[in-house]
C-alpha cells in the first residue's frame, strides 16, 4: 500500500513539473512573438565568467532610469516571463548560462564582462571552468558573427565607474538616474586587482592550475582584451 501511494505521489509530482514546463514554454513562445511587448522592450543580458564583474555591472545597470534589474541570476528566457512596466529589463546570467550563450536570441542585447584571468581563478572558479566560459564566448561569436557584443572590463569599471556607465548608456540608449560613484552603495575598491603579484600562496595555487590546455586559451584571451601575462604564468615571448 505504501509503495503504491509513493508511486502515485511520484507520478503526480512529475506530472505537475511537466505541466509547469509546458506552461512556461507556451508563455515564452507567446511573449516572444514579434508584436508582443516583451519582444519590443530593451532586453540586456549580463554574461561573463564568475568573478569577472557581472555583479558590479548589475549595480551599474541599477543606476539607469526606467530600468528593472532582476535581482537573482537567471537564464535569458526569464525576459519573456517578467511582467514589468519598465522599458528596459536587465538579467544577470545564471551559473550554467554559458552552455546556452550561443543560442542567445538576436533581440537580446549582450553585455559581456571580462577581467584578467589570474584575478578570476579562485578556489571556487577553476581554470577548467574559466576555459568553458571562454569557449562559450567563442562559440557565440562563431554562431552569431554579426552580433554586437558590448564588452566591459572589470578593471575599467573599478577605475572609472561613471565613464563605464556612460558608455553603457550610449550603447543601449539609457538615461543615468545617478552617477554610479554617488549611488549610495558601498565604495568600489581596487584592492582585489592583481593579488597574484602580492600573495605568494595565491601565486602557488595559480601555478598548479595553469596547464598547457589552459594557457593557450588564456594567452589568446589576454592578447584580445589587453592583459599582460607574467613570465611565471607562461607569458608569450
Amino acid at each position: 500500500m505504501q509503495k503504491r501511494q509513493a508511486a502515485v505521489g511520484f507520478l503526480i509530482t512529475r506530472s505537475s513539473r511537466e505541466l509547469v514546463r509546458l506552461v512556461t514554454a507556451v508563455k515564452i513562445r507567446w511573449r516572444s512573438r514579434p508584436n508582443a511587448r516583451a519582444a519590443r522592450i530593451n532586453k540586456i543580458f549580463i554574461a561573463g565568467c564568475a568573478r569577472s564583474g557581472t555583479t558590479l555591472t548589475q549595480r551599474v545597470m541599477k543606476s539607469f532610469e526606467d530600468t528593472f534589474v532582476w535581482p537573482p541570476e537567471a537564464r535569458h528566457t526569464k525576459f519573456y516571463l517578467l511582467d514589468r512596466q519598465e522599458n528596459n529589463l536587465v538579467i544577470k546570467r545564471a551559473s550554467r548560462s554559458f552552455a546556452h550563450l550561443a543560442k542567445l536570441p538576436a533581440d537580446i542585447g549582450l553585455v559581456y564582462c571580462v577581467r584578467h584571468p589570474l584575478d578570476v581563478l579562485r578556489f571556487h572558479t577553476t581554470a577548467d571552468r574559466w576555459v568553458l566560459g571562454y569557449d562559450a564566448l567563442l562559440s557565440l561569436r562563431k554562431a552569431q558573427p554579426v552580433r554586437d557584443i558590448f564588452y566591459v572590463r572589470y578593471e575599467d569599471t573599478i577605475a572609472d565607474p561613471d565613464a563605464v556607465q556612460q558608455r553603457i548608456a550610449d550603447r543601449f540608449g539609457l538615461r543615468p538616474r545617478v552617477p554610479v560613484s554617488r549611488d549610495g552603495q558601498r565604495p568600489i575598491y581596487s584592492r582585489s586587482l592583481r593579488k597574484w603579484e602580492r600573495n605568494e600562496d595565491y601565486r602557488a595555487y595559480l601555478e598548479g592550475q595553469l596547464s598547457p590546455a589552459v594557457l593557450g586559451p588564456m594567452q589568446a584571451f589576454c592578447r584580445e582584451f589587453g592583459y599582460d601575462m607574467p613570465a611565471w604564468a607562461g607569458a608569450a615571448e
